[in-house]
């Protein structure tokens, strides 16, 4: 990444959509909306106000395969959030998540180890009955960052 970049990545998953802001290679900020997950009008004044607050200069987003485990709304809420992020002054890029961990957990330690800002957002491994932690977003949010600039 170079040094002035500054990098707004979207995240969505069910009943949540995040922000990640990395700002010379180091996480300045993340954010969950619940009211984002509602629905794309939702999800795209929440990418709006993001973009206008940090004014990155890079935003990107998830790009879906055609057979992907995201559910059809959510799938139209990561649209949403690119439809904005292509309107705006900024460059917006679409990339597919890299599968180059064991699993989601074992990738979140790995980029809480390299970000320390984000160890108190670190999930502790679930049972499988257990529900997803909620702040697992976050770094699927940065790990889209790794993917493009790592």
């Amino acid at each position: 990444m170079t040094a002035r970049r500054s990098v707004l990545a979207f995240a969505a998953a069910s009943g949540r959509v995040a922000h990640v802001l990395v700002v010379q290679g180091t996480v300045k900020s993340v954010g969950m909306s619940r009211k984002a997950s509602v629905g794309p009008k939702e999800a795209r004044a929440y990418a709006a106000r993001q973009i206008e607050r940090f004014r990155p200069d890079n935003v990107i987003t998830e790009k879906l395969l055609t057979r992907s485990k995201k559910g059809a709304k959510t799938r139209e809420i990561i649209g949403a959030l690119r439809s904005v992020a292509e309107l705006a002054d900024v460059e917006s890029i679409a990339v597919m998540r890299d599968q180059a961990h064991a699993n989601r957990f074992v990738e979140a330690q790995d980029l809480a180890r390299r970000y320390p800002t984000l160890q108190p957002y670190l999930p502790k491994v679930r049972r499988i009955w257990d529900p997803e932690p909620k702040t697992l977003i976050y770094f699927e949010a940065l790990s889209l960052i790794e993917t493009t600039f790592g």
